[in-house]
């Protein structure tokens, strides 16, 4: 059994000699960061002209008249945001000379982006009964309920007529200038032309449609996204090592390499050694994509708004490596079998379906793993062997897993595991190595029992 350190040496060699591994673990992520510490240059660069852009932009867009109608609730316990009527001004006050464009003030700036200014846009309710007629109506484009901790957590909830990504989003510029003109009412022109333009996102708007007693929470799109990019890299980079474990198999047979190792390996050894390389080169690869992504999501959300905020749990991280050790223990060692059974890569690729079908059939069911995680299809597909690796990882993204599920489904798995091991032992044997055709179906049996 010592040899299997000599044959795991050996495939560690041959796998960083192979260009597009190398490319796909190393160079894809200096890739990406050539391209996001690039961009964040060129921001630098061109940020000094920005500024007074921005300021123009932001007072043209304040003086010109908004359309639709917007309606709020204030639950503060200050009171922070009284209806905008109640600020003092004069529809004057709103307009903006043409001479006033070219000499943009800090007191025009807090002038047309007063919360008076925007009293025919916004209307205030004294709760969710009284702005209800209004909505059913289809008088309100939207429905804030700004709560009572917005100064510790900053939370707005939206209510829409229909629960879409672009729908939370339509009307969320007059909300954030109603709050940032009623939060800054008191400071002088100055401080407020500086608070103004930087804080332009003060709200983390959650998203909600109104029905009939029940309220669900609009983040599918944030979910989607995030529960897509974590399985697609970790469930790629499974197959991939698996399928370099098989393609070393087969490759070996072809050139009858497998004579000459088994005279010195033998058939189980030689299977460890394989499955121990290609699982340490799958790691390295996961650590070098998913770590990539992780650090410029991480950096990205100064350059790009989508990703503020967007952060990974510890427990996700712990679950996703847990899950993907054995999915690979599992898959490695089945298309080490199809290998040890096949002659060629093209007999292996026919037959390689029947262990990558199911194992991505989660992605069948992706919308159903964002918007219902601890559903009966996610669950299930959580539990099952097979579609396991990638649905845990899915639900561990987006939910909290149960504990007694996540024990079910791992020591369910460690069996599966245990099973697919032993049975590519059977068959990675000396009879079977060396066979020159491919056997029938009924000839397996024979070989499992030796």
């Amino acid at each position: 059994m010592n040899r299997w350190m000599n044959v795991a040496r050996y495939e560690l060699r041959m796998q960083f000699r192979r260009k597009a591994y190398v490319l796909l673990t190393f160079g894809l992520p200096a890739l990406a960061l050539a391209a996001f510490y690039g961009y964040q240059l060129f921001r630098e660069i061109t940020s000094d002209g920005e500024e007074d852009d921005q300021i123009a932009s932001v007072v043209e867009e304040a003086a010109e008249p908004n359309t639709g109608l917007i309606g709020y609730i204030d639950q503060t316990p200050q009171g922070l945001f009284p209806p905008p009527e109640s600020y003092p001004g004069t529809p004057d006050d709103c307009r903006m000379d043409p001479q006033e464009v070219q000499t943009v003030s800090a007191a025009l700036i807090k002038r047309v982006t007063s919360p008076y200014c925007l009293r025919e846009n916004v209307r205030a309710y004294d709760s969710l009964d009284a702005a209800r007629p209004d909505f059913d109506a289809g008088t309100l484009d939207a429905l804030y309920v700004i709560g009572e901790d917005y100064v510790e957590g900053g939370e707005v909830d939206v209510y829409v007529p229909s629960l879409t990504i672009e729908a939370g989003q339509r009307s969320s510029a007059l909300i954030e200038q109603f709050i940032l003109g009623s939060l800054l009412y008191d400071a002088d022109p100055q401080a407020y032309e500086e608070l103004y333009l930087r804080l332009r996102a003060p709200a983390n708007i959650v998203t909600h449609t109104l029905g009939e007693g029940q309220v669900s929470e609009g983040e599918e799109g944030d979910n989607f996204a995030l529960t897509y990019a974590f399985g697609l890299i970790l469930m790629l980079s499974l197959f991939w090592g698996g399928g370099y474990l098989m393609q070393s198999v087969v490759q070996e047979k072809e050139s009858r390499v497998i004579e000459i190792i088994l005279s010195s390996v033998q058939p189980v050894p030689l299977l460890f050694g394989k499955i121990m390389a290609m699982g340490l080169a799958s790691i390295i690869q996961v650590t070098t994509l998913l770590g990539t992504a992780l650090y410029i999501m991480s950096r990205a959300g100064d350059t790009f708004g989508v990703l503020e905020g967007f952060q990974i749990e510890t427990q996700t991280v712990v679950i996703a490596i847990v899950y993907f050790v054995l999915g690979f223990l599992m898959f490695g060692s089945a298309m080490a079998a199809i290998g040890a059974l096949t002659t060629s890569m093209r007999e292996s690729q026919n037959y390689v379906t029947f262990v990558t079908l199911p194992a991505a059939l989660p992605f069948f069911f992706l919308s159903l793993f964002a918007e219902e995680p601890n559903g009966t299809i996610a669950t299930a597909l959580s539990i099952i062997p097979l579609t396991a690796p990638l649905s845990m990882i899915m639900r561990a993204s987006v939910t909290t897993i149960p504990t007694g599920q996540l024990a079910l489904s791992i020591g369910l798995l460690v069996l599966t595991v245990i099973f697919v091991i032993w049975l590519a032992g059977r068959l990675f044997r000396v009879n079977t190595l060396l066979m020159g055709h491919m056997p029938k179906l009924r000839d397996i049996p024979k070989l499992i029992r030796g």
